[in-house]
């Protein structure tokens, strides 16, 4: 197998692993729909480890590109210098390098998309906490609003 290749081979373990977390990330909406505490903190360190390990493959493929263009003679490592040298090895390469930038975009988009759906179920939830815990609008005898106190004043130490 060529250095080529072996980055070719880097590159598509990237693209898989962009497929499933835009699949993952597409769940989460169920998630924010029913509130799942519990579910979003685990996907939030599923998406850390996603984080890791594309980090990882992104240094490896950094790295098999640099051997390749050392071994083929290239001055620097683009696409350009490398198409001239191994026309076909780069095309497959090239292919899958935009496959993954097109990818990306997706999950941006999608991170996007949760992001505001995790907002609104942010507003539901301090609604829910408002109407189960309403501030009272009236000022205690010492002329202070109660909300300005912490919930620790509010509760008595008298039996």
């Amino acid at each position: 197998m060529s250095k080529l290749d072996d980055a070719a081979h880097k590159a598509e373990a990237l693209r898989a692993l962009l497929a499933a977390e835009i699949e993952r990330a597409r769940g989460e909406r169920e998630l924010m729909r029913s509130l799942d505490a519990d579910g979003l903190f685990a996907r939030a360190a599923a998406r850390s480890a996603f984080n890791g390990e594309v980090g990882r493959i992104e240094g490896e493929l950094a790295r098999s590109l640099s051997l390749a263009a050392g071994a083929l003679g290239a001055p620097e490592v683009t696409l350009e210098r490398l198409r001239e040298r191994a026309p076909a090895e780069t095309e497959r390469l090239s292919t899958t390098l935009g496959e993954i930038r097109a990818l990306a975009e997706a999950l941006g988009e999608i991170d996007a998309l949760n992001r505001t759906l995790c907002e609104r179920a942010l507003t539901c939830v301090r609604g829910y906490v408002r109407a189960v815990r309403p501030a009272p609008a009236a000022y205690d005898r010492r002329g202070a609003r109660p909300e300005s106190r912490g919930a620790a004043a509010m509760i008595s130490s008298k039996g």
